[in-house]
C-alpha cells in the first residue's frame, strides 16, 4: 500500500523538493504540505495520513513540541539542519530517520525504505496514546479518552462531553470513527459514545452521565454486542 504523507516545513523550496521526491517513487500515493506546525496538527487531526516529514525549526513551535502534541503517533522522518536534535530524537520511538539539509534523493529513498507501508497504516489506525488533541477556535485542547463520555455531532463540528466539561471542535463524526479506540462506538448519526461509560441500556436509548442518548435502528446490534462483553 502506498503512503499518504504530510510535509511540515515553512520553507516552500524544501516542501516542494520533498513533494517532488515523493512524486518520483511508487511508495507514496500523495502528499500534502503544511507551512506551520498548527496547520500540520490540524491536518493530522483530520486523519488519513501515514507518514510525516517534519522540519525542526517552524515559525510557531519547535519540532520537539510538535512531536509531543501529535494527536497520533505516525512514523516521522525529521528533515532539518539541526543535527543536534539527532540524539534527542531517539526518545521518540516513532521517529524512523533523520535527514539533514541539504537533501539528496538517494538519502531520501533510503529513509523512505525504512517505512513499511503496512506497519505505517496500522499505527495510523490505532492511536497509542490515551488522549487526543482537538482544535477549539485558536487553541488545541487535550481530551483524555478515559474521561470522554460521548461526542455529539453539531453539523461539521463535534461536541466532546467529558466528565469535567465540553469542547467544540471542527471535525466530523466520520473522521472521529477512524481515530478513536474500539470502545468508542457509533450509536446514532449524531452520537459516538464511550461504551465503558454506559450506565443503562433501554430499547431505543442509553444513559451516560444522566444523559439519555438515542440509539439509531442500524446501531442497535452493535450496542447489544458491547453490553454482552462489558
Amino acid at each position: 500500500m502506498a503512503l499518504r504523507c504530510l510535509i511540515v516545513d515553512d520553507d516552500p523550496l524544501i516542501g516542494d523538493l520533498i513533494k517532488h521526491f515523493c512524486s518520483k517513487t511508487e511508495h507514496v500515493e500523495f502528499c500534502v504540505v503544511a507551512t506551520t506546525a498548527l496547520d500540520g496538527l490540524n491536518l493530522l487531526s483530520a486523519g488519513s495520513l501515514d507518514l510525516v516529514f517534519l522540519d525542526y525549526h517552524l515559525p510557531d513551535m519547535k519540532g520537539q513540541e510538535f512531536l509531543e502534541r501529535m494527536p497520533q503517533h505516525l512514523p516521522v522522518i525529521m528533515v532539518t539542519s539541526e543535527s543536534g536534535f539527532a540524539a534527542k530524537s531517539y526518545d521518540y520511538d516513532f521517529i524512523v530517520d533523520f535527514l539533514v539539509k541539504p537533501l539528496s534523493f538517494d538519502r531520501f529513498i533510503k529513509a523512505l525504505q525504512r517505512i513499511n507501508a503496512t506497519d505505517a497504516t496500522s499505527l495510523a489506525s490505532h492511536p497509542v496514546n490515551d488522549y487526543m488533541f482537538v482544535k477549539d477556535g485558536t487553541r488545541w485542547v487535550k481530551i483524555e479518552l478515559s474521561k470522554l463520555c460521548y461526542i455529539k455531532s453539531e453539523g461539521n463540528y463535534s461536541n466532546f462531553h467529558t466528565e469535567s466539561g465540553q469542547t467544540m471542535s471542527l471535525i466530523t463524526m466520520k473522521d472521529l470513527e477512524t481515530k478513536l479506540p474500539p470502545h468508542f462506538i457509533r450509536v446514532h448519526r449524531s452520537y459516538i459514545v464511550n461504551a465503558q461509560k454506559i450506565h443503562m441500556v433501554n430499547q431505543d436509548e442509553i444513559t451516560i452521565m444522566g444523559k439519555e442518548i438515542p440509539v439509531g435502528e442500524k446501531y442497535k446490534s452493535d450496542i447489544l454486542k458491547w453490553v454482552k462483553t462489558l
